[in-house]
């Protein structure tokens, strides 16, 4: 399940019109619409009459340079440029630098009802703070259902049918000093090509739900040390029942992968069933997980060295 990708002009000034030192000058009315990309746009060949890449689901930022080139024009001419321009119904636009917008850009604005705001900051700054906002904001998200732990620095995903003892599983590992990220419902973000960063639902945040017992908070009882706010999702441990866990799945040739809100990740499916010590078991596996990175595959070792022995007494009889 994924959530739409846009963020309206009203949320962005809420959210960070007094960081970004912003005044919403006109266009009210507007606040309604959404941009649903984070690179802005500078509208300077618009102005040029070239209108064919302006992206109305773009904020538009207008800085001294478009300025400047606007006053170059005849008055009726700086009339035709910036009335094309809003005519596209933008889903806002910034003047930087504190500029008070000219008379026509201000008309134009009020009379499509577009957001128009004025920012104290230079126009590269804007941008490149705006760009960081937006980039998290309209990141790809998705939900899974699972508990999420930072096991080692490592980033931990428990997966497994509803009822398996996810939640247990990751008490146990809180009680070894290990540090508490989500549980029920993880919250993935993708923050950039082949990365997943995972973190808690802002209404589940701290909270575990253990049958029998209800919810508990983590923080409380284990205090701040116990969590962790966010983490990159670098390995998934599917937990199974003993029974469905396939025999030739003891020992694999190659690494699993699973594939989540297309990002490829590692996986380890460990089979659950009376007296195993899975959070030793997990332990390991994220060890096993952390040498991997490092270069070092036990598995890979061992299938080796075996094949090198046998070939080794092939070649002696």
């Amino acid at each position: 399940m994924s959530a739409p990708l846009r963020i309206t002009l009203g949320e962005i000034f809420s959210e960070q019109g007094e960081a970004m030192q912003m005044r919403l000058i006109t266009g009210e009315q507007g606040l309604y619409r959404y941009i649903d990309h984070p690179r802005m746009q500078k509208p300077s060949l618009a102005f040029a009459g070239f209108l064919e890449n302006l992206n109305d689901y773009r904020l538009q930022v207008i800085g001294q340079t478009e300025l400047h080139y606007l006053a170059t024009k005849p008055p009726q001419a700086q009339k035709r440029a910036v009335d094309a321009v809003f005519d596209l119904k933008l889903a806002g636009v910034v003047i930087t630098r504190g500029i008070e917008p000219p008379a026509i850009i201000r008309d134009a604005a009020e009379r499509t009802q577009t957001p128009l705001f004025v920012s104290a900051l230079e126009s590269s700054t804007f941008m490149t703070d705006m760009l960081l906002f937006l980039s998290k904001r309209l990141a790809p998200k998705t939900w899974q259902h699972g508990v999420y732990m930072d096991i080692y620095g490592l980033g931990v995903l428990l997966t497994g049918a509803s009822g398996i003892g996810k939640s247990e599983i990751g008490l146990e590992l809180i009680s070894r000093g290990h540090r508490f990220i989500a549980d029920d419902m993880v919250e993935l973000v993708r923050s950039s090509p082949g990365i997943l960063v995972g973190h808690s639902p802002e209404a589940l945040r701290y909270h575990m739900e253990l049958r029998g017992l209800g919810v508990v908070n983590i923080r409380d009882l284990y205090g701040a040390a116990a969590i962790t706010d966010t983490k990159r999702v670098r390995l998934v441990i599917e937990l199974i029942a003993w029974e469905k866990m396939n025999e030739n799945d003891r020992i694999m040739d190659e690494d699993d992968m699973i594939c989540i809100h297309k990002v490829d990740l590692p996986r380890v499916r460990i089979p659950i069933r009376p007296g195993r010590s899975l959070a030793v078991i997990i332990e390991v596996a994220t060890r096993n997980q952390l040498l991997k990175q490092r270069g070092i595959d036990s598995n890979k070792d061992f299938v080796q060295a075996l094949e090198d022995r046998i070939r080794d007494d092939s070649k002696g009889n």
